[in-house]
């Protein structure tokens, strides 16, 4: 497995992941819609603040995508996605686990944090398993379309 930068032609493959509104706006956050124009779905993904990878496999096949940025001093991990044909072997522990080595390779933090929509049991017990414990959010009310998300940080091992 390989975590790479993402080409215009990756971000592509990941729209075609998501095939109705729901899925895509529970994704991506409040500015995604379906449909959604190659253009405005690319602008979303590229925003200089979050910075993105692709996990490829061995045959370059794009399996899987994540993005971090610092949000109230954490490494905040965001928009991850396992390839549908691929869900299932473990490769959302691989992608966080390679994009916190790169996020504590280009900044400081006092640790990592992300949101997992509460029904997202998969998601949800997968973070546990990584150490990621919900805790409150620091800040009221819950950013955008996160009222429904549990708060999860992974403290820094000393």
């Amino acid at each position: 497995m390989t975590l790479t930068a993402p080409t215009e032609q990756h971000y592509l493959q990941l729209k075609n992941w998501f095939s109705n509104h729901q899925a895509i706006y529970t994704w991506g956050g409040p500015n995604m819609a379906y449909p959604m124009s190659d253009d405005n779905f690319l602008k979303c993904l590229t925003a200089e603040h979050f910075n993105s990878f692709c996990l490829l496999n061995d045959e370059q096949q794009l399996v899987a995508f994540g993005q971090y940025y610092r949000r109230l001093e954490h490494h905040h991990l965001g928009r991850l996605a396992v390839n549908p044909k691929y869900r299932g072997q473990g490769l959302a522990k691989t992608l966080i686990k390679l994009l916190l080595e790169q996020a504590y390779l280009t900044q400081t933090a006092k640790g990592a944090s992300l949101f997992v929509f509460k029904d997202n049991i998969v998601a949800y017990q997968c973070y546990q398993s990584l150490g990621f414990i919900e805790t409150d959010y620091p800040e009221q009310p819950f950013p955008g379309n996160m009222q429904n998300c549990a708060y999860m940080v992974l403290p820094t091992k000393n």
